[in-house]
């Protein structure tokens, strides 16, 4: 899977890289326009969606457009001394299709928030919800590794009892498993020579 996730939703943009330590997050949204690097190990297991509605000036801007088409086809259907039923029904179909607009905007969008030392959060819709989700766990996949690449090897500076409680941390978190568990415990006995007081 690629590294990289692009999401624009109406004329909000984030872009989302995972490099070899940290995430590069771009958000260009309502809320918020900043960029900024979230390292891996900052980023918790724990995630929770939230519903976002469009901001105030959307809506003025809405309702300005909305007043202005009405008052303009009032204006076409009056010139051309169309009769009144014909007013009252165009009126009435155009209004219609202005609330079906304005309700489709403001039903709003989901967010899908991730804790973390720094904002990051995904627009979340039926149409990119998969691969949102698939990027998540491709983060997940990367901070995994990032882990075992770092805390995984025995250090001949480190003391025994500091190496060992960051391998069961690795354990207690399931960056390894059993087995691992076991030979690196194994290894790093044999290596301080079976006195954890070295």
């Amino acid at each position: 899977m690629e590294n990289k996730l692009e999401i624009k939703f109406r004329n909000q943009k984030q872009s989302f890289e995972i490099i070899e330590e940290e995430i590069i997050v771009d958000l260009e949204t309502s809320k918020h326009k900043l960029k900024y690097n979230i390292p891996l190990e900052e980023i918790k297991k724990t995630h929770f969606i939230t519903k976002s509605k469009e901001d105030g000036f959307f809506l003025i801007c809405l309702f300005s457009f909305a007043l202005n088409f009405l008052f303009l086809s009032y204006f076409i259907i009056d010139n051309y001394k169309l009769g009144n039923v014909f007013l009252q029904s165009s009126l009435l179909t155009i209004s219609l299709v202005l609330i079906a607009i304005i309700k489709a905007f403001f039903d709003g969008h989901n967010e899908k928030h991730i804790d973390a030392s720094k904002l990051l959060y995904f627009i979340y819709t039926k149409k990119n919800a998969n691969e949102v989700d698939q990027f998540i766990e491709l983060i997940y996949i990367k901070q995994k590794d990032y882990f075992r690449k770092k805390y995984f090897v025995i250090d001949t500076v480190l003391p025994y009892n500091i190496q060992y409680e960051r391998y069961l941390w690795l354990y207690t978190n399931n960056y390894i498993n059993d087995h691992e568990y076991e030979i690196i415990k194994e290894d790093l006995d044999k290596y301080f020579n079976f006195n954890p007081t070295i």
